[in-house]
């Protein structure tokens, strides 16, 4: 019986993440088609983020996403012109602008949610619990110890502060 070495069976684990990455692209991108034909990745990884962080101001996207500011509110732009995403004052300082999703943007992503719960199930019905808690703890692993590529700078700090304050300073024009 043959050894792996630690090397060859790391290298194996990237090829199987690839092939996961390679799969879940495909996925993604008939699932934007899905919420609305003119959707694409970028639109929908918005649109997710603000999913699960709204309200959430454009700058506070470009911080989480690591995206361009001009990319975002191009982004956003045609999300809101989709009737995806509103956009609102905040009340707290009128010059922010807090983008929400849509009630059409959450039943779309409910449905879809919906079938890949149903299709994670059908994948794992063979697995023990054992074997689920095992993977989802090493997963849970595997992603606490990745490195911000991006690193922690002054900028991007007190981009996260004034979100979290909801002060950014957010233009209206988004």
């Amino acid at each position: 019986m043959h050894e792996h070495t630690r090397e060859e069976v790391i290298s194996e684990i990237i090829s199987e993440f690839s092939q996961s990455f390679a799969a879940a692209r495909t996925r993604w991108t008939r699932f934007a088609e899905e919420v609305h034909p003119e959707l694409r990745g970028p639109g929908m990884m918005i649109l997710q983020t603000i999913l699960r962080r709204g309200p959430v101001t454009a700058t506070g996207l470009g911080s989480i996403l690591d995206m361009d500011k001009a990319m975002v509110s191009r982004q956003v732009t045609k999300l809101r012109s989709l009737g995806l995403v509103d956009a609102k004052e905040a009340e707290s300082d009128r010059r922010v602008i807090l983008l929400t999703a849509s009630e059409t943007a959450h039943s779309a992503i409910e449905g879809i949610q919906a079938r890949i719960s149903a299709d994670y199930l059908v994948r794992f019905a063979e697995w023990s619990e054992d074997e689920l808690a095992q993977l989802q703890m090493l997963m849970h692993r595997f992603n606490a110890t990745a490195e911000d590529p991006r690193g922690e700078s002054p900028a991007t700090r007190c981009a996260r502060a004034a979100e979290e304050a909801g002060t950014s300073g957010e233009s209206r024009n988004v």
